[in-house]
């Protein structure tokens, strides 16, 4: 699989680094954590998506809900998967556990992850959380 010259960015490895940790000290967080978005004919990875945590461990404390997130990287932006991902992720957590309730959150400055909010009917529940706008969803 091909991945980007520049991944992962300091960010990013931050990010991934302190998913790993949480794995290592819990491995029943797994189905919870970070998954690649890949293109499934180029075998080429464009982003990552994944949740927060198990359902509950959200950045509103919502019993049940699950915090999601993704990240495409810029040269793969504006081509939908982000959204695509999302939904995917969404759909596996309802299917096999159930969850029908999701929050989501970003800076007001990000357009891009704003429209993916959008496409897939997050509402804005007024809350800021660290400077990021939360969202929520109930499928």
């Amino acid at each position: 699989y091909a991945v980007p010259d520049d991944f992962p960015s300091d960010e990013q490895q931050r990010f991934l680094t302190f998913r790993l940790e949480q794995l290592e000290h819990d491995p029943a967080r797994l189905p919870w954590s970070v998954r690649a978005i890949v293109l499934r004919g180029k075998r080429r990875m464009v982003g990552f998506v994944n949740f927060h945590g198990a359902p509950g461990v959200n950045d509103t404390g919502t019993a049940g809900a699950l915090e999601l997130g993704w990240t495409v990287f810029p040269s793969d932006q504006r081509r939908g998967y982000a959204t695509e991902a999302a939904a995917a992720l969404m759909d596996w957590a309802a299917a096999l556990h159930g969850i029908r309730h999701f929050i989501s959150s970003t800076t007001p400055e990000n357009a891009a992850s704003l429209r993916v909010h959008d496409k897939l009917g997050f509402r804005r529940t007024g809350e800021v959380v660290e400077g990021e706008v939360i969202f929520e969803l109930r499928r």
